[in-house]
């Protein structure tokens, strides 16, 4: 199964917009978009760095690194979703939806997803 099939099953969720399959440094391994404006690896990257900022300031609070951040703004809603920093294979996850998305649809699609994209991924 490839990874993109995966991303797919994101699609069918109310406001989707794009999604993203990248490595813990920000590669991106799989890419999906619906909206010519976005364009995950141009800001991807920079995604996952506040992502990875996000672990960071986790852990030296003493409550381990953040499994999962969102970012809602007027206009749209980003998921980020880590598969762990512990995790066999560590990878993590965006989605961007419009504002009113089903943002709690897609945290369970993606908490569902998680492990077989780990499992492709090993």
């Amino acid at each position: 199964m490839a990874l993109e099939t995966h991303l797919a099953e994101l699609k069918e969720i109310k406001g989707y917009k794009a999604a993203a399959i990248m490595n813990f440094t920000g590669e991106i391994l799989a890419y999906d978009s619906i909206d010519k404006n976005i364009n995950l690896d141009v800001v991807g990257a920079t995604f996952n760095d506040i992502f990875r900022s996000a672990h960071d300031a986790s852990q030296k609070i003493g409550l381990e690194a953040c499994k999962e951040t969102t970012i809602n703004t007027p206009k749209g809603i980003i998921v980020m979703r880590c598969s762990g920093v512990d995790a066999k294979v560590h990878f993590h996850l965006i989605a961007i939806l419009v504002a009113d998305g089903n943002q709690a649809l897609m945290k369970m699609k993606i908490e569902q997803i998680v492990p077989a994209i780990m499992k492709e991924l090993s």
